[in-house]
């Protein structure tokens, strides 16, 4: 890792952040001899880091689980989405034509996630946002790709073609009957993002412009909060941002929908005393 890399990951480690989290694994690998384990895995490895090589390594962290990854990734969530669709329609095609046969369950879900450094200096990471993104992809079918109702909602908002790659597959509760809200990614790759539609944060995407009627919301304001947001939960902040925005109409209400994001109460009352700095 350069030393320009370190100065933008290291105050990254040792905090909690809202990030995206991308959970695969091999169906059957235990089951499968130790010659077949290696061919499927060398195989899967392949596919995995072709796919993930449009990512930034500096917003990445991957995790190897034996049978399959789990990847914290802390830029804009529709990237991992992008991933996701064209890894889940290459194991469908891996599936139809490798001797090996194999398939893969996927599952994406947005939540906390604290970043650690191991013995080993390396980044690691855990929290309810990993489990969560675990629990999602034991609910899917063999190359199925879940989400969890916090991805969509993200996700959702960005656009309003984005609802239409989902379909909604009901509540699901894991053996601690906690229960989950499951949609199903039934878009497939088409082109290089799969039909996603990108919402930059510089640009109206056409909804916007009409639903912030106060005049405490302007351009600058907006900008600053986004900033304060960031320090906080990571670059989630813009998208947020512009979600909790269409169901704001002053300054109050957009800090109180944002501070529902953010996973600790202490830094909850730390993002809402940067409404009083505004004055």
């Amino acid at each position: 890792m350069s030393d320009e890399q370190k100065k933008t990951v290291m105050p990254r480690n040792n905090r909690t952040w809202l990030c995206t989290v991308l959970f695969m694994d091999i169906v059957g690998y235990s089951k499968l001899s130790v010659d077949q384990q290696m061919m499927v895995k060398q195989n899967f490895s392949t596919l995995v880091s072709d796919a993930l090589r449009s990512l930034p390594d500096e917003d990445c962290i991957k995790l190897d689980t034996g049978d399959g990854l789990a990847m914290c990734y802390l830029g804009a969530p529709e990237d991992v989405l992008y991933v996701a669709v064209g890894l889940r329609d290459a194991f469908v095609d891996v599936n139809a034509i490798c001797g090996t046969c194999y398939s893969v369950r996927l599952g994406i879900n947005l939540g906390p996630v604290k970043i650690l450094e191991d013995i080993n200096g390396q980044r690691n990471t855990i929290g309810d946002g990993i489990n969560a993104a675990q629990r999602i992809m034991s609910f899917a079918q063999p190359n199925q790709l879940l989400v969890s109702r916090s991805y969509y909602e993200v996700i959702s908002c960005l656009s309003e073609e984005n609802p239409k790659m989902f379909a909604y597959i009901g509540v699901h509760n894991d053996k601690h009957v906690r229960k989950y809200d499951v949609y199903e990614v039934t878009a497939h790759q088409d082109g290089k993002h799969a039909g996603v539609v990108i919402a930059d944060s510089k640009e109206s995407d056409g909804n916007d412009s009409v639903l912030l009627p106060a005049a405490d919301l302007d351009e600058r304001i907006l900008q600053i909060v986004q900033d304060q947001l960031a320090l906080i939960i990571g670059p989630m902040a813009c998208v947020l941002v512009k979600r909790a925005m269409r169901k704001s109409s002053n300054l109050d209400q957009l800090y109180q929908r944002l501070a529902r994001e953010i996973p600790t109460e202490q830094e909850r009352e730390r993002f809402l005393s940067g409404r009083d700095r505004l004055h």
